[in-house]
């Protein structure tokens, strides 16, 4: 008895096809569709191939899409706006003047490649722990740093044939070089944080190919610079005098930011930096402070929480939920730092500054210890019956700075306990300052203001829920398992925590150093 099969597949390009045999006898192939598809439907998978990642759209993330489309008409318009700034070089160099030196037109790009060098070992020093975390940021800044390098470059020219000012013109060439520096870290760094980001579907766990997808936008972009190339050869020779050159460069530079800024907004991301993570846990907090009943409880959404985030945001600042700068806080910070005995530092105050005793004690389980800077706080109380509690300096104008020193052994998870510790320090002070005129002793731990004791408040009401705060934040898309909370490697991590009765001491030696001697 003959047996007939029909398979039915799709391919990558989401068309169908059917495949009929019967038992012993060869497989015809079919379409799915009768008609025979358009040659512009043919064209348009064709350019999908070559121009979008494999696998497409199953293979990047939602907003990968309309990142592009205005990734790709910035690009068209940093395109003209470069070729503004290659003529406005080459008239400056000395290009269709009889006494221009060749030899000057190289010293004063080996100058300004010299100053372009030292930025970039600056730069890669300073900024290359924070562009992960903070990818969106510097993503703009890479744009906002090179359009001020086309806009010197444009008017370098001007400083040399108008203002006559000697040196200004060189000035603004070296600054060129230092900020497309710049802009060549920040871009590298924030391309490599979003292109995981992109490769990686919505909730899904595997990275997807990163390679192909950074090959991918390669194509685009080399095919919209000669598109800019191509539309700016015809526009260029009719851009001949200041009063022309100057309005259609400012208004692409605008444009151009203006672009960018809409395409990093549209940006999802995953993972919990300092501000996402801050958001999200002061969401959850007011949705859990009237009523305890499960069904209100909110566990904020990445999606929620980009059109909440801000794309220019100071690193470290711990706002409230106004939206106010509550305070500042650094990870992974040294005990030199929260104890004020860096270099310069007067002993006698760095001495009355320890973290109490009491507060170690209680916060003995966790991975790391939160206390305020030493700038924060005020002489040590008077109390003959609590010598180590200090209180916070309330009427000094700035917010508070908290440190969070971790130890050793910690894991991502201890990162974000950490920083959620210290938005719920900054919220309970924002409550204290709101109730510090009361007469009212119906809250002593807000309204006495004592440092150790708002920190062990802070932290009873974090402990017991930030189990499920994390649990929750899974179960709606975040990514837990790699924060960015902590840029870079810590400062120093505590190796142990030891007491000794008065009088007889602790070795102040590391145990290794101790060994040796």
């Amino acid at each position: 008895m003959a047996v007939r099969l029909r398979i039915l597949e799709r391919e990558q390009g989401g068309r169908g096809r059917v495949h009929n045999s019967e038992h012993g006898g060869e497989m015809s192939v079919g379409s799915a569709s009768p008609n025979k598809r358009p040659l512009h439907i043919r064209f348009m998978e064709f350019t999908a191939e070559v121009f979008l990642p494999a696998g497409y759209p199953a293979s990047v993330s939602p907003d990968y899409l309309r990142y592009q489309v205005f990734n790709a008409l910035q690009a068209f318009c940093s395109s003209l706006a470069g070729l503004l700034s290659s003529r406005a070089l080459l008239e400056g160099f000395g290009v269709g003047k009889a006494d221009a030196s060749a030899t000057h037109a190289l010293l004063l790009t080996v100058l300004q490649d010299f100053f372009s060098r030292i930025t970039t070992i600056c730069a890669a020093y300073t900024l290359g722990p924070s562009l992960s975390s903070e990818a969106k940021t510097f993503r703009l800044l890479a744009d906002v740093f090179n359009d001020v390098a086309i806009v010197l470059d444009t008017l370098s020219p001007l400083f040399a044939s108008k203002l006559r000012i000697p040196g200004l013109r060189i000035g603004a060439l070296c600054l060129s070089g230092a900020l497309r520096a710049l802009c060549g870290i920040a871009a590298g760094g924030s391309k490599a944080a979003l292109a995981v980001h992109f490769a990686t579907p919505a909730r899904g766990t595997a990275t997807g190919d990163v390679g192909d997808l950074n090959a991918k936008d390669s194509s685009k972009e080399t095919v919209l610079a000669l598109g800019g190339m191509l539309v700016g050869s015809l526009i260029v020779p009719y851009l001949t005098s200041p009063w022309t050159t100057y309005p259609v460069l400012f208004a692409l530079v605008a444009l151009h930011l203006a672009l960018n800024y809409l395409g990093i907004r549209g940006v999802v991301l995953r993972t919990l930096n300092r501000q996402r993570l801050t958001i999200a846990w002061e969401l959850y907090r007011s949705s859990t402070s009237d009523s305890d009943i499960e069904s209100k409880i909110k566990f904020t959404s990445p999606f929620e929480v980009s059109k909440l985030e801000r794309i220019l945001e100071r690193p470290g600042v711990l706002r409230d939920l106004r939206g106010n700068v509550a305070g500042t806080c650094t990870v992974g910070s040294s005990l030199n730092d929260v104890l004020g005995r860096g270099s310069g530092s007067n002993s006698k105050s760095s001495s009355t500054m320890a973290i109490p005793l009491r507060l170690l004690e209680e916060m003995e389980a966790e991975r790391y210890v939160l206390w305020f800077d030493c700038a924060s706080l005020s002489s040590p109380s008077p109390r003959p019956n609590a010598p180590d509690e200090f209180e916070l300096r309330l009427a000094r104008v700035g917010p508070v700075h908290l440190h969070i020193c971790l130890k050793e052994g910690h894991a991502p998870a201890d990162t974000l306990r950490g920083w959620a510790h210290a938005v719920e320090v900054v919220l309970l002070l924002e409550q204290h300052r709101e109730n510090f005129s009361q007469k009212s002793n119906s809250d002593f731990i807000l309204r006495a203001g004592l440092a150790p004791d708002l920190i062990l408040a802070a932290y009873r009401r974090v402990a017991p829920v930030f189990p499920d705060f994390l649990e929750g934040l899974r179960g709606v898309g975040w990514n837990t398992v790699e924060p960015t909370v902590l840029t870079g490697a810590p400062r120093a991590l505590i190796v142990s925590i030891e007491t000794a009765e008065p009088g007889t001491g602790l070795d102040t030696e590391y145990p290794e150093e101790k060994k040796e001697k």
